[in-house]
């Protein structure tokens, strides 16, 4: 027979107690420890050092070393990111972001596909002149140093806080919706965006449940299905109504911003149809299709000859395995 609730909240109360007092002993007289106590601090202290590597020193070990080109032409960027799919030319938001600064900026680059993740255990990311770096926002303002560009020298610093906080906004909440969208509500169905089998895909499912679980550390997944998705409504509206009829956001010629965004919408509007985030964006919010077509059409005349047949290999499989097991 099981025990009742009483006795084991009366048994974890006297074998907290029993803690407390082996630990105090510890600190005070630890040659009066029973062996009995000192085991119990042991399996206490190796416990709590398997909480604390697996919260801290765990994510450290996740920073991955690299292996870096032995030749490179000075100057070039090299970027690291996910091949492409039918429907987009990168399948995380990210990946489109930075290459489409690096196009807006006139930056020549040289798109590596499927090689390796990056430092920070993410794609995308680059090597530049014999050196690895991780994120594509911190990478944007190396490249802006280090190549004198400055695609919002036109903004005030008013237009740059809001540019900021859109930028944000767009990676830190909406991205959520379209992570949701796509991995959890739609992954029986990914294998036709992968263009791969059901049986490949089940070896991304463990992703699934990662997802999940960041989701709900993050905050936004401990939230129904209905809020979540009213918040990214949101979202999408506010950047709707502040774009306005203006061909890009904050004006008549693209900035950093715009490069941010269409990296968010793009993957909104062409690898999630039937959706309730591409309803908003074709529906409910035209004017964000129409941004994000003219964004594709101006820096993206390749698109079309990208994602034709975007085959996936077992080496993309896996790289995507790497990436989304991180």
């Amino acid at each position: 027979m099981s025990e009742s609730p009483g006795n084991v909240q009366g048994s974890l109360a006297a074998l907290y107690e029993s803690l407390q007092t082996s630990v105090l002993q510890l600190f005070t007289d630890p040659t009066q420890l029973s062996p009995g106590q000192a085991v119990l601090v042991a399996a206490s202290a190796l416990f709590v050092g398997a909480v604390v590597w697996t919260c801290c020193g765990g994510q450290r070990q996740r920073r991955t070393k690299v292996k870096l080109r032995a030749e490179f032409t000075p100057g070039m960027v090299y970027l690291h990111t996910l091949p492409a799919v039918k429907a987009i030319p990168c399948l995380t938001p990210f990946g489109i972001k930075l290459e489409t600064y690096l196009r807006m900026a006139d930056i020549p680059y040289e798109p590596m596909y499927g090689r390796s993740i990056g430092p920070k255990g993410k794609v995308p990311w680059i090597e530049y002149n014999g050196e690895a770096m991780g994120d594509s926002g911190l990478i944007m303002e190396f490249l802006n140093r280090e190549k004198g560009v400055d695609l919002n020298r036109t903004l005030s610093d008013a237009d740059k806080a809001v540019s900021r906080a859109f930028t944000k906004m767009v990676e830190e909440n909406t991205y959520w919706g379209m992570a949701w969208n796509r991995w959890i509500d739609n992954f029986d169905n990914l294998h036709d965006l992968f263009e791969v089998s059901k049986t490949v895909m089940f070896f991304l499912r463990p992703f699934k449940g990662r997802l999940q679980q960041t989701m709900w550390a993050h905050g936004i997944g401990r939230h129904s299905k209905e809020d979540m998705e009213g918040i990214i409504e949101k979202d999408l509206w506010a950047i709707s109504t502040f774009l306005g009829t203006k061909p890009y956001l904050m004006g008549d010629e693209p900035t950093e911003v715009d490069a941010a965004v269409f990296g968010q919408l793009s993957e909104l509007l062409w690898t999630l149809p039937g959706s309730y985030l591409h309803r908003i964006v074709t529906v409910g919010c035209p004017n964000l299709q129409a941004y994000c077509s003219r964004i594709k059409n101006r820096y993206w005349s390749d698109w079309d000859q990208l994602t034709k047949n975007a085959k996936k290999t077992k080496e993309d499989m896996s790289l995507y395995s790497e990436i989304f097991s991180m």
